[in-house]
């Protein structure tokens, strides 16, 4: 128990990281700042720099909340039958969200010059942010074959949520396609322009819902004619 203390303090000490980073630069930022990017970090929407409190209020505040009392939620207790395995995924995409926050929040910082205007971001290469993405694919990718049947988290068809053998195979095989999909994306982080990452990533995420969308469906068809 002591130890599952420790581990909570330090997922929520990751938590708050962004919150810090954005309070110390946030005095620096001039009133508008950059608020969205397109693929190739160029500026293409402005805001008050009030805006950039939503970037870790949600990925990392509501997502904390989200994935601390989902288990709370589930009716058949399965998410806390993964024991410690829960804790490991929660600590891992707590990690990489609050890298992800952290990267974007710097892209703002570095989009501002000396005198207030708005630059194009050089000083931050891409393949940092579409390389945590790969990480984030691949970490999920790895935990996939442990998570229990549940209503919340996971591969949910009708199909895997109807029958346990669909769900536990599915989550096999879409362990397998995330976990490869994501070194995939974070070694072509390294290899081609943000660009063409970025349509790298989107097909094979786009890839990954389409085929384990069939495979559940398949799979529990021909189960039910056995």
């Amino acid at each position: 128990m002591k130890s599952s203390r420790t581990w909570e303090v330090f997922i929520i000490m990751l938590t708050l990281v962004p919150f810090m980073v954005l309070a110390v630069v946030y005095s620096y930022l001039p009133d508008q700042v950059p608020v969205h990017f397109n693929a190739s970090l160029e500026p293409d929407r402005y805001g008050g720099k009030e805006e950039l409190w939503i970037i870790p209020v949600l990925l990392n505040g509501m997502l904390y909340f989200l994935f601390k009392y989902i288990p709370k939620l589930d009716p058949k207790n399965q998410i806390n039958k993964m024991g410690n395995n829960w804790l490991y995924l929660r600590t891992a995409i707590t990690l990489c969200l609050t890298a992800l926050s952290c990267g974007i929040i710097y892209i703002t910082a570095a989009a501002v010059s000396v005198d207030g205007t708005i630059i194009k971001v050089s000083a931050l290469d891409p393949a940092y942010l579409f390389g945590i993405i790969g990480m984030l694919f691949a970490i999920l990718g790895n935990y996939m074959p442990a998570i229990k049947p549940n209503y919340f988290v996971g591969i949910r068809t009708p199909w895997t949520l109807e029958n346990e053998l669909v769900w536990r195979k599915t989550h096999r095989l879409g362990g397998k396609l995330f976990l490869i999909g994501g070194i995939i994306i974070a070694l072509s982080a390294f290899i081609f322009t943000s660009d063409i990452v970025f349509w790298i990533l989107m097909s094979i995420s786009l890839l990954l819902v389409f085929i384990t969308f069939i495979y559940s469906y398949q799979l529990f068809k021909t189960l039910s004619h056995e």
